[in-house]
């Protein structure tokens, strides 16, 4: 019913979700935003077998809630680095995310992070702070779960050049 890349996508998606569960605090802090979503990234030069500097660029529609029954959807723009990149694996990406939130407020997140290939999948850690805007100061964590959206192939011929999946934000501060 699904084919393969959609039971990859079913078991990532299922994986990101438990991943919040393990890692959340013993104690809740003062205020917890989680959001969660589709994200879309795009990596120039194209990630081929041979890791190299590349340039990541993300953009994510969230869905976030801070309180029982209460949401707001916000937008997530991402730019950074990954100093070594490939198929393989995406070298301690450095970003920075800037979250509208449809109420009118704005977050700028920086991150660093780690990243693996699981199951054909990109699965991206990072950990940051709010540098600027709602909640500066918090700690944040961003987890990504990425498919590429071409075949496994071009890694060994031009390159991947995007990704799509899902992600998960959470701002506690």
């Amino acid at each position: 019913m699904f084919g393969g890349r959609g039971v990859v996508v079913a078991l990532c998606s299922t994986a990101l979700a438990a991943s919040s569960f393990v890692g959340a605090p013993a104690t809740q802090a003062a205020g917890l935003i989680v959001c969660a979503g589709q994200e879309s990234t795009t990596y120039d030069p194209g990630l081929t077998l041979v890791p190299r500097l590349t340039h990541l660029h993300s953009t994510s529609e969230y869905t976030c809630s801070g309180r029982p029954g209460e949401t707001v959807k916000a937008t997530g723009h991402t730019v950074g680095i990954a100093p070594e990149a490939s198929c393989l694996a995406l070298d301690s990406p450095r970003v920075l995310e800037r979250v509208r939130f449809a109420d009118g407020r704005e977050s700028e997140i920086r991150y660093e992070g780690s990243a693996l290939r699981a199951a054909g999948a990109h699965e991206i850690h990072l950990t940051g702070h709010v540098v600027k805007g709602f909640a500066e100061g918090a700690e944040v964590t961003r987890d990504v779960s990425l498919l590429p959206t071409s075949l496994p192939t071009d890694c060994a011929t031009g390159g991947v050049t995007s990704a799509t999946g899902q992600g998960q934000l959470r701002i506690a501060f």
